[in-house]
């Protein structure tokens, strides 16, 4: 019985899975009506007029620039017109488009692809079953990338290190001198990570080319501080990275992401609170229970707002218990009558004390009884 895990076989099982991506791209240049379509499909990047039309080097990509946008009409022209271009059309794919592109075109014609071409249909099929297999067996390599220190999100960053060994999948070429799958899928793993975190790692997103200057920056600056330099003027720092003033002035003007939760000091002094925007809410652990938290609102309700208006309020709008309500009523008007009559009998008290004979009788304080008139 081989106990020998799956991925120790992955050199053959490549071999076969390149195989049948070339048996694929031969069933795909004999319908270059679908090709024509997909590429007709492709939308048109204003970046690349400026290309130039020299010879593009056989690279697996799905974005495709002019040059190579001009070649491919060039070989679906000629596949159209005489049948032996179909082989160099077929070369041409296999060389320069991932995988997942041999699916987007086969799939313009799925649903009839059966009736037309059953031999295509059958290697798409088994494409897609062997590239799903190659996932399972080597994805492990995403999960170990996922695992790396400081990651706070493991879901997130195991989809973007899937996308990334997927990827690898698809644009990974045996042959003799290819390095070993694993480290040629690591680069592209790290790559989708780095992505993921540069796109999503705060609310606002930036261009990957104003991040890169940043990071270069920053780089530069540490290294000179390190070394005891003093700062660089700006005409010395552009001069050195290769960088306009522009692009200096906007890598300074990224606005900065804090946290709530982390108010402490960086390194050099300044404040990095890192998550802000992202994780607003409070910790697991200073959560209030929904008995507390309903224990604090009766308590802001009874000490914030008038008995008068939380009467109205349980009795219109059911807002608290219209029995508790009534109760802190009643005990304010109670002390309301006892507050008026005590004022009250303090006011009897210093008329008393003053002697006025509409009040007292006499020297001992009782009431002298009326005289009558002669007659």
């Amino acid at each position: 019985m081989n106990s020998e895990p799956a991925y120790a076989r992955n050199s053959e099982r490549f071999e076969s899975f390149h195989a049948l991506q070339a048996a694929l791209t031969c069933r795909l240049a004999l319908h270059c009506s679908l090709i024509a379509q997909w590429l007709a499909s492709q939308p048109f990047r204003g970046e690349d007029a400026g290309v130039g039309a020299g010879p593009p080097k056989a690279w697996r990509t799905s974005r495709l620039n002019l040059a190579r946008r001009r070649e491919l009409r060039a070989l679906v022209s000629g596949a159209g017109e005489q049948g032996p271009g179909t082989d160099n059309l077929g070369k041409w794919l296999l060389a320069s488009m991932p995988v997942r592109t041999y699916l987007e075109i086969v799939d313009l014609a799925a649903p009839n692809l059966r009736a037309v071409d059953p031999a295509a249909d059958d290697c798409r099929r088994e494409l897609v079953r062997m590239r799903d297999s190659l996932f399972a067996a080597n994805f492990g390599l995403a999960r170990n990338a996922a695992m790396g220190p400081g990651s706070r999100d493991y879901n997130e960053r195991l989809s973007a290190a899937s996308c990334g060994l997927l990827d690898a999948i698809d644009r990974y070429v045996p042959g003799p001198k290819a390095a070993r799958f694993s480290y040629f899928a690591s680069y592209w793993i790290r790559y989708h990570v780095s992505r993921h975190a540069q796109k999503h790692g705060s609310l606002i997103a930036f261009p990957i080319n104003q991040q890169r200057i940043g990071r270069q920056i920053e780089r530069y600056l540490g290294e000179r501080n390190s070394s005891g330099e003093p700062p660089p003027s700006l005409p010395r720092l552009c001069a050195d990275l290769r960088i306009s003033p522009d692009a200096f002035y906007w890598s300074r003007c990224r606005p900065r992401v804090v946290s709530m939760h982390d108010c402490t000091g960086s390194e050099s002094g300044s404040a990095t609170m890192e998550n802000l925007l992202r994780d607003p809410g409070p910790e697991p652990d200073d959560a209030l229970e929904q008995d507390e938290t309903a224990a604090q609102l009766r308590t802001l309700l009874r000490t914030h707002v008038c008995p008068e208006t939380r009467v109205m309020l349980a009795y219109l709008r059911g807002i608290g218990e219209l029995s508790e309500a009534a109760e802190d009523h009643l005990a304010r008007l109670r002390g309301i009558a006892r507050t008026r009559l005590r004022k009250l009998a303090d006011g009897i008290r210093r008329l008393g004390r003053l002697g006025d004979p509409a009040l007292t009788g006499g020297s001992n304080g009782a009431f002298a009884a009326p005289s009558s008139r002669s007659s």
